[in-house]
Parts: structure tokens; C-alpha cells; sequence
């Protein structure tokens, strides 16, 4: 616990160093004043959307956050090398202190898992807890709704710790847990024949069974358990031959770039991915979220998938949000300083890596739809999920590089960045969902929508590209903080 507690110190720190400390405070507020909000006017619309699909949402969308949290667990040791970089980069690292890896790599997890329930889930919690002071819910049932969106999170966060354990392991024949750790979800699912059973915690809201619940906490243990088990510590060093990778990659990237130094720079991002294969973290960030989607939907044999109304459009919006962890996980990847001492612009760095986020995200998001719609046998949806995604998925890395620059882990935890990206992000995102769920009744007037929505995407990227040298030409490159 003393660890965790230095991490949660460094925690604070990181975020008053970029912000102020009255930001750690307002976001739980916006948490707790939307959970209050939601309870109460939920009722007006009882006429369009059921409680039992208004819980799916909280709960799906609590257990795929925990899921994606919970991909940085093993990242424990970075955010410490990045953070104190400045400082002693040997100082920072693990090795040098009498604490083992694994020990680290758990104490990394509790201080996620302790930050984001002070953060999310206890303002959460709050916020409901005053909303059944103006509309009376039963204490059962109350109780039953705030464990499962805990144990959603939690289940979430452990699933994420197992699999991340698997990734960056040593031993590759480890990587055959991810799917053994998927196993218990898709039989929940099978055998009950709800495709919601992925997620157990949604059976025990709707249908009132804690059973459910009971067997969320099980795996929750298992998983925690066997992401510490499996962890050992990683490669012990990212350094390989790659004698004369670079001249290759520059020779590459001169092709397409005039300019040498952006050329330079996007052969330096290659082979970032490439010695340090943080490629694995990059698909990891994106491509299993994607597979928790499919199975919501039931994309496995043995589930009759038309008692979905999900269709491409649908799955074209959400593949669009995901990739917004490819651009968080790219400007991860640099220790900034070191670009201080290079004739280099911040925007400049920006466009590269949207460039990189673009030809890594683009190409997975296009072949996902069309996994998809081979599944679903809904061919004809890729005529319009596809354009779709081709422009959001660009929108969602324009709109995150402009607001938060290299900084995104930090930038979005203060409150007027944060609502900003909410309002370019989600609102679009949202009417577009509401949109493909309307293609059946008002066809005509959702492809009007959906058309609008991609010109405006359009647009508002160029304009966002455009005034990308305004806002960050001149910011200082720091590791830590917001430049």
C-alpha cells in the first residue's frame, strides 16, 4: 500500500502540474451531477428507451472503460520513467529499487482501480444515492444497481490486468489465456441464450438475479489472480538489431514527404513501433475493445444474432470512438525532452503522429465493418458504415490531437478540456448511433442525418488541421504536464 500511495501522490501531482486542483474536483462533480440527473428525468424517456436498455448502456459502457483503463496497468513502470524522466530516468525505474516487477505491476493496478473509483464510480454512486431522495427507489434494488456498476467496472479493470499480463510476457505461449479468459463469457452467454450474458452483471439488474453477480466477483478474483501470476516483468530490454532499419524507413518515407524533417520524424515513429513493439499495445488498445463489441452482439456460433437491431452504421460509430486510443497510445511513445534539442515544432510532432493514427487506424477499422457485415450478412450497411468511418475515424484523431496536443492521458482530466471533447465527440457520435437505430422506420430521414453529420465531419476536420500550427506551434515539449 505504500506504493499505491506514492503512485496516487505522483497521481495528484501530474494533474496540478498541467492543471489546477480545483480540475481533480470538477470532474466528479460533472460525474455526479449527470448520475443525479439521469435518475431523475430517466422516466421522460420511458416512451423511446427501456430501463433494461438504459442499464445495458451503463453497464456495457462501465465494463469496455474498465477494459480500457486496465490496458495501462502494465504500463506502471513507463508512466514512472516518463513522469520522473526529467529528474533520474535510473532513479525511476524499477530495477534499481527493492521491488520486484510484479509487486510494481500490482501496485500500478490498485492505484487505478483506486483513483477511478474516486474519480467515477463513488460520485457515481453519490449522485444516484440523492436522485433516490426526489424519486424513491427500493434499498434492494438500489443496491443491486450500484454493485453491478462497480463489479462491471472491476470486472473490466481484471479482465484487462489478465490479458495485458499475457501481452507483455516473455513466454508467448502465455498469450493462449486471453482466450481462455474470454471462454467464461461467451458460455454465460451461450447457455443462457441472451447475448447481454457477456456481460453477467446486466442479467443480475434485469433480471434480478445476484447469482450473477456473485459469479462477476469470482471471475474479477480469478482474473486479478491471474494477471500477478502471469506477469513477469516483460522483455528485459527493447534494444534488437535494427542496423540500418532507419536508413530503410527514411528512404520509405521520403517518397511521400518533401520535407526532410517531417520525413525524419515519421521514420523515427516506425521504428518506435517497431524496436519497442509498441504495435502489441496499439492493437491491444483497439482491437479488444472490438472484440468485446462482437460479442455483445453475439458473433460467435450458437447465438441467433437477427434478435439484434445493432446494424453498420452502428458499429461504424463505435469502431470511430476506439480509435481515439490509437492517437493517446502514439504520443505515449516519446520522451519529449529529447525532441527539445531538435529544430522541431510541437505541431509538427502532432502531424505525424495523426498521420501514424490514421494509417494504423483506418485500414483495422475498414477490415473490422467488414468482419462484421460478413457475420451479420448485412453487405449492403458497408455502403454507408464505411464512409462513415473513413471520415470520423480521422474527425476523432483531429479533434483529440487539437485539444490535447501530446498530452491526452492528462489533458482530458481537466473539466473545460474534458466537456469540450464530450461536446465534439460524444454529441456527433451519439446522434449518428440514434441515427442507424431509425435506418429501419425513417430511412430516408437517417441517411439525410448520417450524410450531414459526415460533411460536417468533413469539414471540421479540415478546419481542425488547419488550425492545428495556432495552437500548439510554439508549446514546450515536457514529458510531463501539458506542454
Amino acid at each position: 500500500m505504500g506504493l499505491v500511495k506514492l503512485f496516487l501522490l505522483e497521481e495528484i501531482r501530474l494533474r496540478r502540474s498541467f492543471s489546477t486542483s480545483l480540475s481533480l474536483l470538477v470532474f466528479p462533480e460533472i460525474v455526479l451531477i449527470g448520475a443525479l440527473s439521469g435518475y431523475i428525468f430517466s422516466p421522460l424517456l420511458s416512451d423511446s428507451i427501456s430501463f433494461d436498455q438504459v442499464h445495458l448502456g451503463i453497464l456495457s459502457g462501465l465494463t469496455l472503460f474498465g477494459i480500457s483503463m486496465g490496458g495501462i496497468a502494465f504500463l506502471g513502470k513507463e508512466f514512472l520513467e516518463r513522469s520522473l524522466g526529467p529528474v533520474n530516468m535510473l532513479a525511476a525505474s524499477s530495477s534499481y529499487h527493492p521491488v520486484s516487477d510484479r509487486r510494481m505491476f500490482f501496485s500500478y493496478f490498485l492505484h487505478d482501480l483506486i483513483f477511478y473509483l474516486l474519480l467515477i464510480l463513488i460520485p457515481m454512486t453519490l449522485g444516484l444515492a440523492l436522485g433516490t431522495l426526489i424519486r424513491p427507489m427500493p434499498p434492494g434494488r438500489f443496491l443491486m444497481i450500484t454493485s453491478a456498476q462497480w463489479i462491471s467496472f472491476l470486472l473490466g479493470l481484471s479482465l484487462s490486468l489478465m490479458v495485458s499480463s499475457a501481452l507483455s510476457s516473455r513466454s508467448r505461449w502465455k498469450l493462449l489465456f486471453i482466450p481462455a479468459a474470454l471462454a467464461p463469457l461467451f458460455a454465460i452467454q451461450i447457455i443462457t441464450g441472451d447475448l447481454t450474458g457477456f456481460i453477467p452483471t446486466v442479467l443480475a439488474v434485469n433480471n434480478g438475479g445476484g447469482g450473477w453477480l456473485l459469479l462477476s466477483i469470482s471471475l474479477i478474483i480469478s482474473y486479478t489472480a491471474g494477471g500477478i501470476i502471469l506477469y513477469d516483468g516483460g522483455t528485459t530490454s527493447y534494444h534488437n538489431d535494427a542496423s540500418g532499419s532507419y536508413s530503410s524507413s527514411l528512404k520509405l518515407t521520403s517518397m511521400f514527404f518533401k520535407d526532410r524533417i517531417m520525413a525524419s520524424l515519421m521514420a523515427r515513429e516506425t521504428m518506435n513501433l517497431l524496436r519497442g513493439k509498441a504495435y502489441v499495445r496499439l492493437l491491444f488498445s483497439l482491437v479488444f475493445p472490438l472484440l468485446i463489441i462482437g460479442g455483445l452482439v453475439g458473433i460467435i456460433k450458437g447465438v441467433d444474432i437477427n434478435t439484434i437491431d445493432f446494424n453498420m452504421p452502428f458499429f461504424a460509430v463505435m469502431v470511430s470512438f476506439f480509435t481515439m486510443s490509437i492517437y493517446t497510445n502514439l504520443v505515449n511513445t516519446d520522451f519529449l525532452e529529447f525532441d527539445q534539442t531538435i529544430p522541431v515544432r510541437t505541431s509538427d510532432i502532432i502531424r505525424v503522429k495523426l498521420m501514424m493514427h490514421m494509417i494504423i487506424a483506418v485500414p483495422i477499422s475498414v477490415f473490422f465493418l467488414v468482419v462484421i457485415a460478413v457475420a451479420t450478412g448485412d453487405i449492403r450497411g458497408l455502403l454507408f458504415a464505411i464512409p462513415l468511418a473513413l471520415v470520423m475515424v480521422p474527425y476523432m484523431g483531429y479533434v483529440t490531437a487539437y485539444l490535447t496536443g501530446l498530452w491526452t492521458n492528462s489533458m482530458l482530466f481537466d473539466a473545460s478540456v474534458f466537456l469540450r471533447y464530450m461536446t465534439l465527440t460524444v454529441l456527433p457520435l451519439m446522434m449518428a448511433t440514434l441515427l442507424s437505430f431509425l435506418m429501419d422506420t425513417i430511412f430516408v430521414i437517417s441517411i439525410i442525418g448520417l450524410g450531414l453529420i459526415t460533411i460536417s465531419g468533413i469539414i471540421s476536420t479540415i478546419f481542425l488541421s488547419r488550425s492545428l500550427d495556432k495552437k500548439w506551434s510554439d508549446a514546450i515539449l515536457q514529458s510531463a504536464g501539458s506542454g
